[in-house]
């Protein structure tokens, strides 16, 4: 077992898959959000946004697949964290709650 794969193991239940890719996430109370997805895993997402959003605020989030046969990808979502990262711009952690 290589070390990278040791430290995933110790640290996390499921390795995160680096995304990058555009993202809309429609609030539970209507409110519709173009973000960015930054990484995915099958029990969490991370988003990027240029304003910070309510913790446990649910919602539904489409992740754009690129095109091509690939559908996008549906989940409802419950933000757990923000962090800010820069001027204008926030990291938002959430739990993948179901996909659809």
């Amino acid at each position: 077992m290589t070390s990278l794969a040791r430290n995933y193991q110790e640290k996390r239940d499921f390795i995160r898959m680096q995304v990058s890719a555009p993202a809309v996430l429609t609030l539970d109370n209507g409110k519709h959000i173009e973000l960015t997805c930054l990484d995915l895993s099958s029990s969490g997402v991370q988003l990027q946004h240029y304003e910070p959003l309510p913790v446990n605020i649910g919602g539904s989030l489409v992740i754009s697949s690129g095109g091509g046969y690939t559908n996008p990808l549906e989940a409802h979502i419950t933000i757990c964290r923000i962090q800010q990262s820069g001027n204008d711009e926030y990291r938002i952690g959430a739990v993948i709650d179901n996909i659809r």
